[in-house]
């Protein structure tokens, strides 16, 4: 029994994942003061398993031989290649520009859904998808903080990252439908969360943070840098997916994955809070987005009224 429609949930899906996911970034930014990239990465995914697995592990039961390939694109597609991405051009842009180059996503699962999903374009979602794309390359424009061969050729890696978005988001949409994203969710993080734990054991920092201070690391920044890795893993990671999936199986995927054009407004929001300037560009480029999250939604919204 539904709590709420579809017409008052998938507005308030696309609400809570632009406010978790829009600030993931910083959240990577914190952990990579203690951190290496692939770390970051794998107490990501390590901390992810712990949410999830008390609430989802039985769910496994209901994925098929058959469904396991797909899931498996899914898994390191959408969520292991991009995790590794993301705490890397971190390093060297902004986590605000990061999480603009992250509305490039709807644009992605647009295409791929066209060329190989062969998905139906209508004119409002081709029209919402690409003033999208205008209002982020504005505040692409407007919030690089350089023009440094370094900083464009890490940005230029970020975009790879909506791309495995947009595979993953038709893989879902497409073959996976039929599942619980519990279940989903779950077979995902007991693959890499496993890799995660292998890998931390052989990492210098697999030890608690006050036991081995001889690589002159800070115990208090350890700590909050840890502390961030779980609230990324369980809020930002395992939790978000769920709540994705839920909205991927509601509406299309396009039209879900627009939740990407609200997370740079997120993304600002904290750059603004670290000192970044936010001029009148980024106010035309919010706009924009807005109008396009209305016109990728507007037919979905007819309806169902």
């Amino acid at each position: 029994m539904k709590i709420l429609s579809d017409k008052a949930l998938i507005p308030f899906l696309i609400g809570v994942l632009s406010l978790i996911w829009g600030s993931s970034y910083i959240l990577m930014t914190i952990g990579l003061r203690s951190f290496t990239p692939y770390e970051v990465s794998a107490w990501r995914y390590v901390f992810a398993l712990l949410a999830i697995a008390p609430f989802a592990l039985r769910k496994l039961t209901q994925i098929s031989r058959s469904d396991w390939p797909w899931i498996m694109v899914v898994t390191f597609v959408g969520t292991g290649f991009p995790g590794v991405i993301y705490p890397t051009a971190v390093q060297y842009v902004d986590s605000s520009v990061i999480g603009i180059i992250n509305a490039l996503t709807p644009l992605f699962t647009l295409c791929i859904g066209l060329a190989i999903f062969r998905l139906r374009l209508t004119l409002f979602k081709g029209l919402g998808v690409l003033l999208g794309l205008l209002g982020a390359t504005l505040l692409i424009s407007a919030g690089s903080p350089s023009d440094s061969d370094t900083t464009v050729s890490y940005a230029l890696l970020a975009v790879l990252a909506p791309l495995c978005y947009g595979i993953s988001t038709n893989v879902i949409k497409s073959k996976l439908g039929h599942l619980n994203p519990l279940a989903i969710t779950m077979a995902m993080f007991i693959q890499l969360g496993l890799l995660g734990v292998v890998y931390l054991s052989w990492s210098p920092h697999w030890k608690p943070p006050m036991s081995d201070l001889t690589m002159g690391i800070d115990p208090t920044m350890h700590l909050q840098s840890i502390a961030a890795m779980m609230v990324l893993g369980g809020l930002g990671t395992s939790l978000a997916l769920f709540l994705f999936y839920n909205l991927i199986q509601r509406t299309s995927a396009v039209a879900a994955s627009t939740v990407t054009y609200m997370m740079p407004l997120v993304a600002l929001f904290w750059g603004n809070m670290a000192g970044e300037l936010i001029d009148g560009w980024h106010a035309v480029g919010m706009i924009c987005i807005f109008a396009g999250i209305f016109l990728v939604n507007r037919k979905k919204t007819i309806k169902q009224g």
